[in-house]
């Protein structure tokens, strides 16, 4: 077995990485796919991507997230082939990745999983010694089909540009407290460019009021940070502007849509049932005790 680290995916790497996940998914019945892009992350030369492989066959992937500096959480996300388990790949995949979090300053981290494979294999916390965070998320999908514009839109979606930035940083950091304005000035435009993510803005009579990005990179379109200004929030304008997107893209590319909200958020999961997504699979982020992280 050898493994390559690589900061980004190249295209060949990224449709191995897209035929593991599914191996993975349909074996084990799950449906939580690794973010395959580098975009986001605060870094964009840490090494993200540890990729296992027997032969020319990748059989395992670690990939790496964080989107604060040294010292703030970092999500560890990592599939082995069903074929290849319990012969030492996922320990090689972490033995190779543990190094450069701490190298980088990240001395915290959690693993995602889905509550189906927690109960498929009980005595996995014990074994690993990972603890499950009490707080999850619902992984939300709406299977791949025609989805038609709205006829009746109050606003309307459209790219996000470089001149939009100024204007949409107030709003991004109100609707998430946890980035600074210079982290969302950095994440907005870092959103331009790439081929694999796409972000819209939502326009109502000519202001700015929301957004919303796509990652295209997966098997599935996956919906994250979208939020509709607090002003105008309650009137059906968040689940427009999904609605929007899906015809969007569903027009482009038969793909299904996915997204992830927390499963204490009521308020989002009727905007995205209102736009035709159904609760898929419960995502659980397990958690390493203080005394393993070192």
């Amino acid at each position: 077995m050898t493994i390559t680290i690589v900061p980004n995916l190249s295209a060949a790497q990224r449709a191995a990485a897209n035929q593991l996940v599914a191996a993975v998914e349909a074996h084990d019945h799950t449906y939580r796919e690794p973010y395959l892009s580098n975009q986001f992350n605060f870094s964009l030369t840490m090494p993200s991507f540890f990729l296992a492989y027997r032969a020319d066959q990748l059989i395992g992937l670690l990939s790496l997230y964080t989107d604060g500096g040294a010292g703030t959480m970092a999500d560890v996300f990592v599939l082995v082939h069903p074929e290849c388990r319990r012969q030492g790949v996922a320990t090689a995949l972490w033995q190779a990745a543990k190094p450069v979090l701490l190298a980088n300053g990240y001395t915290e981290w959690e693993f995602i999983t889905e509550q189906v494979f927690l109960a498929d294999y009980p005595e996995f916390l014990a074994r690993t010694g990972l603890q499950a965070d009490p707080e999850t998320e619902y992984q939300m999908a709406a299977a791949a089909a025609q989805f038609p514009m709205p006829k009746q839109s109050p606003g309307r979606i459209r790219p996000l540009r470089a001149a939009d930035v100024a204007a949409l940083v107030p709003l991004y950091t109100a609707a998430f407290a946890d980035q600074t304005p210079a982290a969302a000035r950095n994440y907005l435009m870092r959103a331009i460019p790439d081929d694999q993510t796409l972000t819209y803005v939502y326009v109502l009579n000519q202001q700015l009021i929301g957004s919303c990005a796509v990652d295209i990179s997966g098997v599935s379109d996956y919906f994250f940070s979208l939020f509709i200004s607090a002003d105008y929030q309650n009137q059906g304008l968040g689940t427009d502007m999904v609605r929007q997107i899906m015809a969007v893209r569903s027009a482009a590319a038969p793909k299904a849509f996915t997204l992830g909200v927390e499963t204490n958020n009521p308020a989002a999961l009727h905007v995205y049932a209102n736009a035709g997504f159904k609760k898929q699979t419960e995502v659980v982020y397990l958690i390493c005790p203080k005394k393993n992280n070192h």
